[in-house]
């Protein structure tokens, strides 16, 4: 009779090792979630409420241009450099202007703090392809540069003669006051 030979170490590992996968995946499977949303209904994929369904050529370009005209009655284009240069803090050489691609007059309100309460400048209504090369602010900038918050404001005047607002957007620019 032959004797029997004692387990490789490196079957034992194997073994062991394929013990521990088994687990885990045991472990990965008892304990995930089962895909239902809080209101307990399974998922679903399916159209949107309004959700139109475009079978032809013609009718996929109408809808697309309907999109686009209606992205492009909402944008706010600025033509701007980031950077503006003062001597005494309250005159600026600086390029903003009301881009020609835009619909609506617009004005801008300029702040010295992040919070928009420190208002600095004011303009008025800037024609559609009108804009700065220089303002004054209401009030002097210390020497250094200053991060400020500019929100141009897009005006529409309705039917009526009455100006309202139609969009407005916020960003920064650089001013830089000399030493």
């Amino acid at each position: 009779m032959e004797k029997q030979k004692p387990l490789d170490k490196r079957l034992i590992a194997i073994i062991v090792g394929l013990l521990l996968v088994i687990a885990a995946l045991v472990f990965f499977l008892v304990f995930r979630k089962d895909g239902t949303i809080p209101d307990n209904d399974t998922p679903r994929v399916g159209y949107a409420a309004d959700a139109t369904v475009m079978l032809d050529q013609n009718s996929l370009q109408a809808a697309m241009d309907a999109a686009m005209a209606k992205a492009a009655d909402g944008n706010v284009a600025l033509l701007y450099k980031n950077n503006a240069f003062s001597e005494n803090g309250t005159d600026f050489t600086c390029y903003i202007v009301n881009s020609p691609a835009n619909k609506y007059d617009m004005f801008l309100t300029i702040y010295a703090d992040a919070n928009l309460t420190d208002q600095i400048f004011l303009s008025g209504l800037v024609p559609v392809g009108s804009g700065f090369e220089q303002i004054t602010l209401e009030r002097a900038l210390e020497p250094g540069d200053h991060t400020v918050n500019v929100v141009v404001t897009q005006v529409e005047t309705d039917k009526d003669g009455v100006q309202v607002i139609k969009n407005q957007v916020a960003h920064t620019m650089e001013f830089h006051v000399d030493n």
